[in-house]
């Protein structure tokens, strides 16, 4: 049973999104991108917009690396072991297709994006000589969520024509998958309500 918060929150850089330094902790505890210095790289040639976000922003490009790598440090720190939660929900997208349904992970900012990605996906796995009868969802709101508070978030949903039986059938299948992996899961049981998952561990260490 998880009894604390994501270590990185008493960290000397809590994840935030209100400060530079938090903010690239959250990157870095969400894990949604390729690996590290792809997030370096991003945070260096956006850079000079900065400061329009940060009131603690690097007063120079040149600072970023050595910012960015001193939250890497503790990052590494204080996260050391991959929690339960964290090993099944990185997982998760990998399950659905034999079941007919694509699982879009920190994919788009937004339920709109998501779901954009989750066609694609729908696309590649159809290829892949799957039928597919709709998605799952989680955007990177949900994952800095996630880490902030331990309160996941999944959308589903059918492609084409609002079929609310299809999209119930679907959201029961993501509340079982969750279930059978002893992880808390509550939907009321709508189409139009997402499923929520609470408290979990979101944690995993870093190497690269």
């Amino acid at each position: 049973p998880v009894t604390r918060g994501h270590a990185t929150v008493q960290s000397a850089y809590p994840p935030s999104e209100e400060t530079f330094a938090g903010d690239i902790m959250l990157r870095l505890a969400g894990g949604v991108w390729e690996d590290t210095d792809e997030i370096r790289d991003h945070l260096v040639e956006t850079a000079e917009d900065i400061d329009d976000y940060y009131p603690d922003g690097p007063a120079s490009v040149d600072d970023v690396p050595e910012i960015f790598d001193r939250v890497l440090a503790e990052y590494r720190r204080v996260v050391t072991d991959v929690s339960y939660d964290a090993a099944f929900l990185t997982a998760l997208p990998e399950l659905p297709p034999s079941r007919g349904i694509v699982m879009s992970w920190g994919d788009g900012f937004d339920t709109g994006e998501a779901v954009e990605y989750a066609a694609e996906l729908a696309e590649v796995a159809r290829d892949e000589g799957y039928s597919v009868r709709g998605y799952a969802y989680v955007h990177t709101q949900d994952i800095d969520r996630l880490v902030m508070t331990g309160h996941l978030f999944v959308g589903f949903g059918v492609f084409g024509d609002r079929d609310d039986a299809a999209a119930r059938a679907i959201g029961q299948e993501i509340v079982d998958l969750l279930r059978a992996a002893d992880l808390p899961a509550e939907w009321t049981g709508s189409p139009d309500a997402r499923i929520e998952s609470q408290p979990l561990l979101y944690e995993f260490p870093i190497d690269d």
